[in-house]
């Protein structure tokens, strides 16, 4: 006679059920900071609107005095928005926050190569100072920042295809360069260096969004590796 002990499936070990309360609460901060890390973000953007239409087109003395105290406000509202994403994203999992950081991206994009056409109708006139050349290039690196920042927020984001418009600009400042240096008839040889050295930087920052090398992928390990236990 067989004396093994019959097989009995164990009696599975009841969870205890969730707060409803924290399901409420959860739902409740992901709205909370959807909202704010939007605001914070869209102030900073339209600051940076704002400051570029007063400083290039407007020429307000005010903007151009203080870009450097202005762009380090611009830089604190921007960190509160950028944090506040990234926890809303990493850490509370919401689904929508990403849709709407990938449209701001766009709209960044947008507004840098604005930026950069304007700012290249003023490297062409020669109409400005190597002070004034110093901060064309500090506004457009801060919105480049920007564009970074915001691809850094979300997983698996490329650059590839914001590189296109940026690479187009160059190409054409290339040719305006050509043209201005060398068939124009009022030009002023000093300014080659600016023109040369924007278009460099410019070209540079295109070519490394196009190839996709990696170079923030030191950055986005650690955001992973700062939330992993959280997955």
């Amino acid at each position: 006679m067989n004396n093994e002990i019959p097989f009995h499936q164990p009696e599975p070990v009841p969870l205890p059920p969730q707060d409803q309360s924290d399901k409420v609460a959860d739902a409740l901060l992901r709205v909370v900071m959807f909202i704010i890390s939007l605001v914070s973000l869209g102030i900073a953007m339209s600051s940076v609107a704002y400051v570029a239409i007063q400083f290039l087109a407007l020429h307000d003395s005010k903007t151009r005095d203080n870009i450097f105290p202005i762009i380090i406000v611009i830089a604190l509202a921007y960190t509160v928005g950028w944090l506040v994403a990234l926890f809303g994203i990493r850490l509370y999992h919401n689904l929508v926050l990403p849709i709407a950081i990938k449209i701001y991206a766009w709209v960044t994009l947008v507004g840098i190569s604005v930026l950069y056409i304007e700012i290249l109708n003023k490297l062409y006139k020669q109409e400005y100072h190597i002070e004034n050349f110093a901060k064309y290039t500090i506004l457009i690196w801060v919105t480049l920042l920007g564009l970074l920042g915001l691809h850094l927020l979300i997983e698996g984001h490329s650059l590839r295809l914001f590189s296109i418009p940026i690479l187009l600009i160059s190409l054409a400042h290339l040719y305006l360069i050509v043209y201005h240096y060398i068939f124009a008839l009022d030009v002023d040889y000093h300014y080659l260096g600016g023109d040369i050295l924007f278009f460099l930087g410019m070209t540079t920052i295109g070519i490394l969004m196009l190839l996709h090398v990696g170079i923030f992928s030191g950055a986005r390990n650690a955001i992973d590796n700062l939330f992993e236990k959280n997955r």
